[in-house]
């Protein structure tokens, strides 16, 4: 899902926050030190300014810009910045905040390598060399001033991965790191694949194989079973532990996290979703030491055309899925808070991500849980 796509037409019916609610008080929260913490702006019915100035209330330090190769490489060594997107960057670095590159040569369901790669191999030589091309050209055209916090080959791939496409793209993402890295050996290059249906599910040999030699392990991670159906909070902290257990001694990023609060599907609600960021936030503290990025998907809910547009892209009309992409948001379509934008504000006040951190009350719990 690409950063800076806007919405439009009519929102998705949301209710405003509970005028009584009480966020959790944060539990022995710790400091940030080196940890990185972001928010995808995806954009309101307000406009992305006004969004990203709504995101810095939570002091984020990142945000992600993904790319689909054949955007930027429109024919056969023919590249461009799609929609001046490269360019804009610098709008993030004037504001301190850092950029997670996601190279989305595949997208969760959809591969966007260049037609004329059709038929090709992840491990083709020259399909290699064409990504690597391509990498240097957005690699040099990055405005100067930009900080790059990592870059991803790829998004979601074990939902396109089959059988020796395994083995092949494992050799793809080594030339595509090794070419990074003589552009810049610090920068942080990995592969983001899912938790559940990916590290939790069948294919969790085949990704931790798949992440033997990168610099970070990056995960997305949402909290909910196979129907789409939110999960109990209180296992978060168990699937922080089991990830990190996967990966003994590895820095984990979490580099997209959610938690939808649509009711009808999902069997979720915002105070449960609150509820979920509070605790993801505990457990973030419990295994800092592991996992130093976490983004967080996404700002605002979807409108009813981006919806309708997802369903086209991803194929699917299934009423929970859709429910579940639409209501990631910790905001409304309309720009509104939900319960769990005010409890995010208050978790990263707490740890030093906004400061001064404020003092709180005894609050113990939120609203229905």
């Amino acid at each position: 899902l690409i950063l800076l796509s806007g919405c439009s037409g009519d929102s998705t019916t949301q209710p405003l926050p509970d005028p009584e609610f009480e966020p959790l008080t944060p539990v022995n929260p710790q400091p940030t030190g080196d940890r990185l913490f972001g928010i995808t702006v995806s954009e309101s019915s307000l406009g992305f300014s006004s969004d990203f100035a709504v995101a810095q209330q939570a002091g984020i330090q990142t945000a992600e810009l993904a790319l689909a190769w054949d955007a930027v490489e429109t024919s056969e060594g023919v590249y461009q910045d799609p929609d001046g997107l490269l360019a804009a960057t610098s709008f993030y670095a004037g504001h301190g905040i850092k950029v997670m590159l996601t190279f989305a040569v595949i997208n969760t369901s959809q591969t966007t390598t260049p037609a004329y790669l059709d038929g090709l191999d992840w491990n083709d030589a020259t399909l290699m060399t064409a990504f690597n091309n391509m990498a240097n050209f957005v690699l040099t055209t990055l405005p100067d001033e930009v900080q790059l916090a990592g870059i991803s080959i790829g998004n979601e791939v074990n939902y396109i991965l089959q059988g020796d496409e395994w083995t092949h793209y494992g050799e793809f993402l080594a030339s595509a790191m090794s070419n990074i890295a003589e552009f810049d050996a610090t920068l942080k290059v990995g592969v983001k694949t899912t938790v559940h249906d990916g590290l939790f599910g069948n294919d969790g040999n085949r990704i931790k194989t798949l992440n033997t030699d990168t610099d970070v392990v990056m995960l997305n991670y949402y909290h909910m079973d196979g129907q789409y159906q939110i999960r109990p909070p209180y296992l978060v902290h168990n699937e922080f532990n089991n990830m990190v257990s996967e990966f003994p001694g590895r820095d984990v990023w979490l580099t997209e996290v959610g938690f939808q609060s649509g009711s009808e599907h999902c069997q979720s609600s915002e105070d449960l979703q609150a509820s979920l960021f509070h605790e993801m936030f505990t457990a973030w503290d419990t295994y800092r030491y592991s996992i130093s990025y976490v983004m967080i998907d996404w700002l605002h809910d979807a409108s009813e055309v981006q919806i309708a547009e997802w369903a086209d892209y991803y194929g699917s009309s299934d009423p929970a899925f859709l429910e579940y992409l639409g209501t990631l948001g910790v905001r409304t379509a309309d720009g509104e808070d939900k319960n769990a934008w005010i409890q995010i504000k208050v978790e990263a006040n707490a740890r030093g991500w906004i400061n001064p951190a404020p003092a709180f009350a005894n609050k113990t719990t939120s609203r229905s849980q």
